[in-house]
């Protein structure tokens, strides 16, 4: 077989790395595992680390993915695997509110890695041609996540009138034990996104605690006759047995900071749940880096903070992805939530979706399939399987350059010459500054002990010696 009759995409893997193919899915470039028979490709990646390289097929380019480790101090792709948090501080206004997040900022990580590996693309005469991010005719998505973890009559119905006709971007997830006896304001979420946040609102150390939590806030959303979809662990926290406790109640998508933030949605290492990466700052920590005599000027710099971060993030062709509290926080101050639904009120390129759309169109986009061969001087992009109902686009960029095309027909054909470009716009300016994190004695204890206020006592199996610790404390320190 001559080398001009393979494809330039799609990309063949060679047992990469997980995190690789995630990046790859979430930048649309077409690839195909090497194993499977129709697995035809100009393009060859491999890792040395597991080995040498098996024989390519002739005409193919083998690359290495050792080259696109080599601009950073440390493997890019266990970096990403990588889920411990910290904490870091943003500025809003005058204030420094604080949080716990994903040690690792895994958006920042992939533009170095699939940068990278353009450069490899390009300089060996290939193409990057991918699926865009969103359908057909946007730019960016934007959703507000509510996490109802109170409950205060006042504040949720002041927040449900601001919310009124936008139910298509916006995301609820009830937290059990708050609302179990309220079960008829929950009722008044019917036919809206719904999700759980829990039982206690806690995340667990172990698989059991959280299966169990999981399943008693899925169970108190039934009650009300919904049917939940996804969920948002309490805290934002995650692990890996949080992670084991989805995957055995099926739970199709999750949202947690601590693993991932400001991303495009991803699934981490061997797991079916779908995450989908928000924001990290909410109202609530911005209120509570303030006095309390600063109350109403904190939700104003929030509301400023809020419409710089929508701009600079859609300007980016990033999703928008919100979240924040009703009880004392969105419900007190409804005018932060009217001043960003401001911003993309009107918007033809940002789409308003709710979190089970976006999961639905992300897991259809992923098996979208296309091929890309030269044609003359240009290229033609062949839409091989479409398994959505949406119109799809593609990117094609040309170093820094990018141009946006309409998928319209099975086959595309185009010249680089003939197309608009735009300029890649940096990623967006809203940068968090890494907090110290030095813990004293009792600070050590609290984190061992897994130390919380939420579940009673006598619901804290005595199980794990952690358990035993953290029970023993509960009950001395009342």
């Amino acid at each position: 077989m001559f080398a001009s009759t393979l494809p330039l995409l799609p990309l063949v893997l060679d047992d990469v790395p997980w995190a690789l193919r995630q990046m790859l899915v979430q930048e649309g470039l077409p690839h195909i595992e090497r194993d499977r028979r129709s697995a035809l490709g100009r393009f060859l990646l491999f890792d040395s680390r597991n080995g040498p390289l098996r024989r390519p097929r002739a005409g193919q380019i083998a690359i290495d993915v050792e080259l696109l480790r080599a601009p950073f101090d440390e493997d890019p792709f266990s970096q990403w695997s990588d889920h411990r948090p910290q904490r870091f501080a943003w500025q809003v206004g005058p204030l420094r509110p604080a949080e716990e997040i994903a040690r690792v900022d895994k958006r920042a990580l992939r533009r170095g890695v699939m940068a990278r590996l353009q450069e490899e693309l390009e300089r060996r005469g290939g193409v990057w041609i991918g699926l865009a991010p969103y359908p057909l005719p946007y730019r960016s998505a934007f959703n507000w996540r509510i996490d109802y973890d109170a409950f205060d009559e006042r504040d949720f119905a002041r927040l449900q009138a601001v919310l009124s006709a936008r139910e298509d971007a916006v995301s609820h997830f009830v937290n059990g034990s708050a609302y179990q006896g309220r079960l008829a304001w929950v009722r008044r979420l019917a036919g809206q996104d719904v999700g759980s946040h829990g039982y206690w609102h806690h995340t667990y150390r172990t698989y059991e605690e959280n299966l169990r939590n999981i399943e008693r806030g899925i169970q108190v959303l039934e009650e009300a006759g919904l049917r939940p979809a996804g969920f948002t662990a309490p805290g934002g926290r995650f692990n890996r047995s949080l992670l084991k406790a989805l995957e055995r109640l099926e739970v199709g998508h999750s949202s947690e900071f601590a693993l991932a933030y400001d991303e495009l949605p991803l699934f981490p290492a061997g797991s079916s749940v779908l995450q989908i990466p928000v924001h990290p700052v909410c109202l609530g920590i911005v209120l509570e880096a303030a006095r309390s005599d600063q109350r109403r000027q904190a939700a104003e710099a929030a509301r400023e903070y809020f419409a710089e971060l929508v701009h600079a993030r859609i300007d980016s062709g990033e999703p928008v992805f919100l979240y924040g509290h009703p009880t004392g926080r969105l419900g007190r101050y409804p005018h932060v939530v009217e001043g960003v639904f401001r911003e993309i009120d009107g918007r033809g390129d940002v789409w308003p979706v709710t979190m089970s759309v976006w999961a639905e169109w992300w897991r259809a986009r992923r098996h979208i399939q296309l091929r890309v061969v030269r044609d003359g001087e240009g290229y033609a992009v062949e839409l091989v399987h479409k398994p959505v109902r949406h119109g799809l686009a593609i990117e094609y960029r040309r170093g820094a350059r990018v141009a946006r095309l309409p998928l319209e027909a099975a086959k595309l054909r185009f010249s680089p010459a003939a197309v608009e470009y735009r300029k890649q716009e940096p990623a967006a300016a809203v940068r968090p500054l890494r907090v110290d994190s030095r813990h004293g004695l009792r600070g050590r204890v609290r984190r061992w002990v897994d130390w919380e206020r939420e579940t009673p006592v006598e619901e804290i199996a005595p199980t794990t010696l952690r358990n035993v610790a953290k029970r023993t404390l509960r009950t001395l320190w009342k």
